[in-house]
């Protein structure tokens, strides 16, 4: 127990850092949940991995560092993309459980790990399915005043890390976490793609270097991050790990979108000029011989009609020549 935990205060948060293991499933996990002052589930952090050097981070550490490991992690795509949606799912569910959710925290409030690890236990075992699942949590609680300063801190390092990206814009690549559009009916399936192919994306608005080409590029919806179109640069499979294959898109030059997919069944939205073209100023350069030059749709309306006055021409001698035959055989 931490010593910030000996006093309780009604402006203090509550955090539960955890990890979980799964020898007989292979996956091992890591989930940072936090309730605030107003005793809501938010914000949370999961993740699950094939890997197990993801069980090697111990949750005794401080909660920043093991918020930022988990986003990092997730932003390097280093995870199980179905297991870890699904775990977000059931936490989703259980935040918005009032009673439920009122229970854990009282759990958490008074320390009482035994029953407060029965909860979380059984909302990850739905999931994995495991009865020998080994699960390690740790309550941390913090005022305030410490996570605001954290945030604020953390703030300012996109500003530093974009102002290094302009002035290094054309020797640095930038790597952002994507997620390929699927399309069920249309799409093309995974196992056929190959480099070039133009697919659609969403920029995941996972860490502030993403949030900021999203801003960056306007392409955040009143609802949802629109998508882009990028170009495949590379397909690869992970780790040497045939069931996870790495697909690695250019959205614009020197800036590559990045996402692991697992179900090689699944199809992916392919870029459509009719239906996207509004997304495709975006990609500068990269598609600009693709547009249509405004001289050449001149020339061509010239062309045109050109033809139509040749056409008429010759209609009009056609019918000149009928009406004079017509005229000597009467």
């Amino acid at each position: 127990m931490d010593s910030s935990t000996e006093l309780h205060s009604e402006d203090n948060l509550l955090i539960i850092k955890g990890r979980f293991r799964s020898t007989s499933q292979n996956l091992y996990g890591l989930f940072l949940l936090m309730f605030n002052n107003n005793r809501r589930l938010d914000p949370y952090h999961i993740i699950v991995s094939s890997y197990s050097e993801m069980f090697e981070h111990e949750p005794h550490i401080g909660w920043e560092k093991y918020e930022e490991y988990i986003v990092d992690k997730k932003w390097k795509g280093v995870y199980n993309n179905s297991m870890t949606a699904s775990l977000i799912d059931a936490t989703q569910a259980l935040s918005e459980d009032t009673k439920l959710t009122e229970i854990l925290y009282n759990h958490i409030y008074n320390y009482d790990y035994d029953q407060m690890d029965i909860i979380i236990y059984d909302m990850i075992n739905r999931i994995i399915h495991d009865k020998n699942l080994y699960m390690e949590t740790i309550i941390q609680e913090i005022p305030m005043a410490e996570y605001h300063q954290v945030r604020a801190q953390r703030a300012k390092k996109p500003e530093e890390e974009n102002t290094t990206d302009e002035k290094n814009e054309d020797t640095k690549n930038i790597i952002l976490q994507v997620k390929p559009i699927v399309a069920p009916v249309k799409g093309k399936p995974l196992y056929q793609l190959k480099i070039g192919d133009q697919i659609m994306v969403r920029i995941e608005p996972e860490t502030s270097k993403e949030n900021y080409y999203i801003d960056l590029y306007d392409l955040r919806g009143e609802k949802n991050i629109k998508p882009v179109p990028g170009s495949v640069v590379d397909i690869k499979s992970v780790s040497g790990k045939n069931d996870l294959i790495e697909i690695l898109t250019e959205i614009t030059p020197g800036i590559f979108g990045k996402f692991i997919e697992e179900e090689k069944q699944v199809k992916l939205k392919i870029f459509d000029p009719a239906t996207d073209n509004a997304l495709t100023d975006i990609a500068g350069s990269s598609r600009s011989s693709k547009r249509q030059n405004p001289s050449d749709s001149g020339s061509r309306s010239e062309e045109s009609t050109g033809k139509s006055i040749l056409v008429m021409g010759l209609l009009f001698v056609l019918i000149i020549v009928l009406l004079v035959f017509l005229i000597l055989i009467i």
